[in-house]
């Protein structure tokens, strides 16, 4: 597992009471920016929304200078219930994405550390088996395919429709190869119907 970056920032009295950053973790996946949320913003929503995407950006590009490009993240540890911080989380437009934003509700028994290995912690994997696709399987998938396919766009419904029956039929028949020539046949024989007499052939067409 590759090193993390572990900085504290300092309190500072003249820092905001009702949200503040408290530590940042700089790891390949990404730069991790934890917040406190000491109360709820109420009517100073947008003033704590510009405070924060201002911070953040300064500490991207802080963080660029020292060749750190991975992604910014931001977790904001919320310290009581918050209608105003749960819409900040859910509508995230305001910073144009420049960072991910993800609240922590430690109201509710969340821990920030909980959070902070999800996106620092090692990936999860899983043991990748691979299953081969036999004829049968690829047959069956078409076959329920056939069967709730609608029509292209500018393509006549009771054409398309035919063309789905004689390729059902040709799967389920093992034929699937033959599905061109039943498809000219039927076309040859809808001519030579429509004409009245047998201008094509059928055999002449395979």
């Amino acid at each position: 597992m590759e090193k993390i970056i572990h900085i504290e920032f300092e309190y500072s009295d003249s820092a905001r009471k009702d949200i503040f950053p408290v530590s940042l973790y700089c790891h390949p996946a990404c730069n991790l920016v934890v917040w406190k949320a000491e109360s709820d913003p109420g009517k100073h929503l947008d003033e704590v929304k510009k405070y924060v995407a201002r911070l953040m950006d300064r500490l991207a590009d802080l963080l660029h200078d020292y060749q750190k490009f991975a992604p910014l993240v931001a977790l904001i540890v919320m310290k009581v219930e918050s209608s105003s911080w749960l819409q900040v989380m859910g509508d995230q437009d305001w910073h144009r994405g420049r960072f991910a934003l993800q609240g922590v509700k430690s109201y509710d028994g969340k821990t920030v550390e909980e959070a902070k290995n999800r996106w620092l912690g090692a990936m999860a994997t899983s043991e990748y088996k691979p299953r081969r696709i036999t004829t049968e399987d690829f047959s069956n998938v078409l076959i329920k395919a056939v069967e709730v396919a609608k029509p292209p766009k500018g393509i006549e419904p009771q054409l398309f429709i035919r063309y789905a029956d004689i390729l059902k039929a040709s799967v389920e028949a093992g034929g699937a190869n033959s599905v061109a020539y039943q498809w000219q046949n039927e076309l040859a024989k809808d001519l030579n119907d429509l004409l009245g007499t047998s201008v094509l052939e059928v055999s002449a067409i395979g």
